[in-house]
């Protein structure tokens, strides 16, 4: 079987979506014949979407340039020409780039149908600041017609899958749950270590990692951490990792390490160093940080909302804005030896479960299901 690639890449292509079509596509190219399909932009292309589409949102220039249908038209007329120069029996299309004339599979995280449940709630578009309701109605209308001709929908949570089923309407037999696989791997042996470390002496230091540190709670986090330091213990500390550059007005707050942006690579070891991973996310697609973390045996707090409730096997969630019941919550798991033991237990099994390589076991196996 031969199978068509077909991704949107960033300028890094590696980059592209958090690593996600990276690492699967090296994955698949162990097990099966890839054939890539693109798309590519080039750099004055690129840019001139981008400054197409560009809105001022809050005092600051933002694009959506990869929502226009500018864009898409681009990207439908790249990977049709690319499909037809390049014969194959499947292609796996990451996100919802086009149809094609051959059987097709669909790998995403959510949809604009999701994105309408959100649009009139306050801030329910954070993480996309430039799109308005209409483009979310008009984006929505356009990618319905793409699952009705796809053969299959990989849905990388079963969040996702029921939504896609429930609220999208397309058919069970064709949504299928494929999770991703782990980046940032550390070594084995550091697991052990830093759980005999937070077993026996103070738990006190939270790491939160995001690039959009509104959307991932942020705030919400620095005030609870605010209240832990003030009623419960001055030595208690967050490491914020992610934003280029301090994302709040004001100085960086006593007891915050702020470390901007660090390369995949130096991640796995922040877990290891640190006692419980907090990210109250109000927008998360899938939220693989908390599985990074927890493939460590590091404990998380996330939001009872999208695919968290189902990602969190050793910590907790809340439910609202509050950084009174984020502290509270963040104070009583810093005191559970039993959810660290969970966690630490629990770990191998993450880490077991959430490879590329068994991602990309699930890819074939359905693909070759739908081939001609």
């Amino acid at each position: 079987m031969r199978l068509g690639f077909a991704c949107s890449w960033d300028a890094r292509p590696e980059l592209t979506w958090s690593h996600t079509p990276w690492n699967l596509r090296e994955a698949l190219r162990s097990q099966v014949d890839v054939v890539d399909l693109g798309v590519e932009h080039p750099p004055l292309l690129r840019n001139a979407f981008k400054a197409a589409h560009a809105r001022r949102v809050d005092g600051q220039w933002v694009s959506m340039w990869r929502h226009a249908a500018s864009t898409r038209r681009f990207d439908e007329w790249t990977l049709r020409r690319s499909s037809a120069r390049n014969p194959c029996d499947v292609v796996l299309q990451i996100q919802d780039l086009t149809t094609f004339d051959r059987p097709y599979l669909m790998l995403q995280d959510l949809s604009y149908d999701v994105l309408l449940d959100l649009v009139d709630r306050p801030g329910g578009l954070s993480h996309f600041p430039s799109l308005t309701r209409a483009d979310v109605v008009r984006s929505a209308e356009r990618q319905r017609a793409v699952y009705a001709r796809a053969a299959g929908v990989l849905a990388m949570s079963s969040w996702f899958a029921d939504h896609l089923v429930e609220v999208t309407g397309v058919p069970r037999e064709k949504v299928h749950v494929v999770n991703p696989g782990v980046t940032a791997r550390g070594e084995a042996a550091g697991i052990a270590a830093a759980h005999n470390r937070r077993m026996t002496g103070p738990r006190r230091r939270l790491l939160m990692v995001g690039k959009d540190f509104p959307t991932k709670g942020g705030e919400q986090v620095v005030g609870a951490l605010a209240i832990l330091r003030r009623e419960v213990d001055p030595e208690i500390t967050l490491t914020v990792v992610g934003p280029e550059v301090w994302p709040m007005n004001g100085a960086v707050p006593p007891g915050v390490d702020f470390l901007g942006r660090l390369p995949v690579s130096e991640i796995s070891a922040l877990y290891d160093s640190h006692d419980l991973f907090v990210l109250p996310s109000r927008f998360e697609g899938f939220g693989i940080a908390f599985v990074e973390a927890l493939s460590r045996g590091l404990p998380c707090v996330g939001r009872d909302a999208f695919a968290m409730p189902e990602i969190i096997t050793a910590g907790d969630l809340v439910s609202t804005d509050e950084q009174e019941e984020l502290a509270k919550v963040v104070g009583q798991l810093l005191l559970d030896d039993s959810v660290y033991d969970n966690a630490f237990v629990g770990a191998e099994e993450v880490a077991a479960h959430y490879t590329w390589e068994r991602a990309a076991r699930q890819v074939v196996e359905i693909a070759s299901g739908v081939a001609r």
